[in-house]
């Protein structure tokens, strides 16, 4: 996308960063065309030194919600001001690019060339990158003339969306805002809807029975899902491709988007193989119906309860069943497309919680005695399973099991290394007693509770599979803790009633809240990292989170909020000063090199942490001013500056072992064991895939080890 802010003679392209290939090293720039108001794009391939910049976003023209003018970084406008006070043109259902006064425009800038050789006997593609000429620009044009030809036909017979898009859901309300967008083919580029439209009348002309009917569909709202204008290019992926519209359950609208050729587009039909027409003599219903009204009993209840708010979906739903609109009844005569959202539990508050156990309390009261309920459940915040913990508590449920099971990495990936990203399964019963609780009688149960959970998981996985990740074991921990809590009627004789409904000030939390986060720290606790288990017990919280966090990612984690929920479990409320970087799906531990002097206190005359201080260090003046963070005094910071010490020494240890015996006196002696424990576990870092940044400080921790061990007095 591009716009042309007042006071700017030229169009401005959108994007947060014009690194287009990580791997094959392509970037796009801009350059100024004498006599025309757009910019020219200068795809190339860059030195690393180069590559790094465009990594840090050189160039990019929208930051933090304001356009950037790329020959100009001292002019910007605000996203927002550019929509202007009335906000930005509705488009009309025959809109399908935006029109010439529009604020925002769109253009196509980049084409990747794919090409197949034989190379040792097998086919291997051969890609390059170019900006698109008059030949491509011509193509885009003949795409549109042939979709204008086909569209009203398209729209009746439903091989694109006719659809409007609902203006007051809060995802939906969005494209209204921030693109103008009313429909849903709006969503999609002209080149988009003409591939997806030619498949789904070819498609559903060869379509001659119900489960062929299905499988098209199917494959048309997979095809959808990686095919949009909400799909965002992915510079970091190996093969540098287009994500997917719903990575984040979310209408994200981006500035910078892919569009898959249709030769890429072919596996999103596989799905065919696997439909089929099936016995059609099982018995079994289905309805869509307010889970409050249900009057049939079943042995068994499964559901997978909303995430207070955190994925809508029924706004999402429309998305796809615009596709299916007019070819649905055909394989479903009485089915309708619509997603009834005023079934929807929705909200986060009083509302939502009494519609929930209103529904949890009717399925209890539709299964016999011996009855079981599964729920599925997969958020990461303590406070919502605190939530989901009293609303079945209030229902007269108590959790009497809970496993972890792999619902987001498939078989494949899992044997390739691959980390679990599990849902937790929680089976339920009837409590048939009410047997009081009280907090200091729960904790010591929920700490076993935990350690056995966590214990039974850590012996799948020397059995070499699943592979599961700390995420995983922090969603066990939960369960752990809702296992003990919901076996009682009530907890220090707090009416159960009076826990879920109570109206509670900003930061207050409930037993149920401070419960489940005590599980989460013991989960912390437990899960050492393999090869500190005599140095643990001695660190303090900053520092085991700190080792932890450098753990996960030398095993592959880059997600943020793993980081964030770590330090939840370790009581750190401040994490950016140990971070290198803070990226959503790539956040990074800093090194010792990279902490380099910052975060880093003198310590006390017997060499515990003085968190008060600010300064240099015991005089050597290395160490700069950079506030009482509890991490600075900490024995392993000072370490970490040792290394660091050693590392710009060309690997002499002399250095480090100096800074640490000048830094903590005689208390260096009794601590030296520890600190050798320490440097030969980072030692070993530098070995594990993605940690590249610590192969020369684990090779100088390496040495510092070494020295240590053979100090004397």
């Amino acid at each position: 996308m591009e716009v042309k802010p007042e006071g700017c003679d030229y169009f401005i392209p959108l994007a947060p960063s014009w690194l287009i290939g990580e791997k094959s090293k392509v970037v796009a720039r801009w350059q100024r065309v004498p006599g025309s108001d757009r910019l020219q794009p200068d795809i190339a391939v860059v030195s690393d030194a180069d590559l790094k910049l465009y990594k840090d976003k050189q160039g990019a023209t929208v930051v933090d919600s304001r356009v950037i003018d790329p020959f100009d970084a001292n002019r910007s406008w605000s996203v927002e001001s550019l929509r202007g006070p009335e906000g930005l043109r509705r488009w009309t259902n025959e809109d399908i690019v935006p029109c010439a006064g529009d604020v925002f425009q769109e253009r196509l800038y980049c084409v990747r060339w794919v090409k197949t050789v034989i190379h040792n006997g097998k086919p291997k593609e051969v890609r390059r990158y170019a900006a698109p000429d008059a030949a491509d620009l011509a193509r885009e044009a003949q795409v549109l003339a042939l979709l204008r030809e086909r569209f009203a036909d398209w729209q009746r017979e439903g091989f694109i969306p006719s659809m409007p898009v609902p203006e007051s859901g809060d995802e939906t309300a969005r494209l209204y805002r921030e693109r103008g967008w009313t429909h849903w083919h709006h969503l999609f580029t002209p080149r988009q809807l003409l591939t997806h439209g030619l498949l789904a009348e070819q498609s559903f002309s060869l379509a001659r029975s119900k489960a062929a009917i299905v499988g098209c569909l199917l494959g048309l709202g997979r095809m959808a899902d990686w095919n949009a204008r909400l799909s965002a290019w992915m510079f970091h992926a190996g093969n540098e491709k287009g994500n997917q519209v719903f990575y984040n359950q979310a209408l994200n609208c981006h500035f910078n988007y892919a569009t898959r050729a249709f030769s890429k587009l072919g596996d999103t039909f596989s799905i065919l193989s696997g439909v089929s027409e099936g016995n059609s003599e099982v018995g079994g219903s289905l309805a869509q119906i307010d889970a409050r009204d249900l009057r049939e009993t079943c042995d068994l209840w499964i559901t997978d309860p909303p995430y207070a708010d955190a994925v809508n979906y029924h706004e999402l739903g429309d998305f796809f069943l615009a596709w299916y609109d007019k070819q649905l009844n055909k394989a479903f005569p009485e089915w309708t497309p619509d997603a009834r959202a005023e079934l929807a539990v929705r909200g986060d508050g009083d509302d939502f919680r009494r519609s929930m156990v209103e529904i949890y309390k009717n399925l209890a009261r539709h299964m016999p005695d011996n009855g079981l309920q599964m729920v599925m459940f997969t958020h990461q915040d303590p406070a919502v399973w605190a939530d989901l913990g009293m609303i079945l508590w209030a229902a007269g449920l108590k959790a009497t099991a809970a496993w972890t099971i792999s619902t987001e990495t498939d078989a494949v990936g899992i044997k390739k290394g691959n980390y679990v990203q599990g849902t937790v399964c929680l089976v339920l019963r009837k409590r048939a007693a009410n047997e009081p609780g009280f907090l200091d009688e729960v904790y010591p149960l929920v700490e076993d509770e935990v350690k056995r959970q966590i214990a039974s998981m850590q012996a799948l996985d020397e059995g070499g599979e699943p592979n599961f990740n700390d995420a995983d074991y922090q969603l066990a921990a939960y369960a752990a803790a809702l296992k003990v809590l919901t076996q009682y009627g009530n907890l220090d004789g707090k009416d159960v009633e009076h826990e879920v409904f109570a109206v509670r000030a900003k930061g207050e939390k409930s037993d149920f809240q401070a419960v489940i986060e005590r599980a989460l720290g013991i989960a912390c606790d437990t899960l050492i990292p393999r090869g500190l288990e005599n140095a643990w017990r001695d660190l303090s919280l900053v520092e085991r989170y700190y080792l932890r966090s450098l753990d996960i990612e030398s095993r592959g984690e880059r997600r943020k909020g793993m980081y964030e929920e770590l330090a939840r479990g370790f009581g750190v409320t401040d994490i950016k000063p140990l971070l290198k970087s803070d990226k959503a799906n790539g956040t990074r531990v800093a090194s010792a090199s990279a902490l380099a002097a910052s975060v880093l206190v003198a310590v006390g005359a017997d060499g515990s942490g003085a968190t008060g201080q600010i300064g240099t260090n015991v005089g050597r003046g290395r160490a700069a001013a950079a506030g009482p963070h509890p991490f600075a005094a900490s024995p392993l910071r000072h370490l970490l500056f040792a290394v660091r010490e050693t590392a710009a020494n060309d690997n002499s240890p002399e250095p480090g072992r100096q800074y640490l015996r000048d830094t903590f006196g005689q208390g260096y002696w009794g601590r030296r064991e520890g600190f050798v424990n320490l440097l030969e576990w980072l030692a070993a870092l530098g070995n594990a895939e993605g940690m590249g940044e610590w192969v020369a400080d684990s090779d100088a921790a390496r040495m510092l080890a070494g020295r240590l061990r053979n100090d004397h007095a």
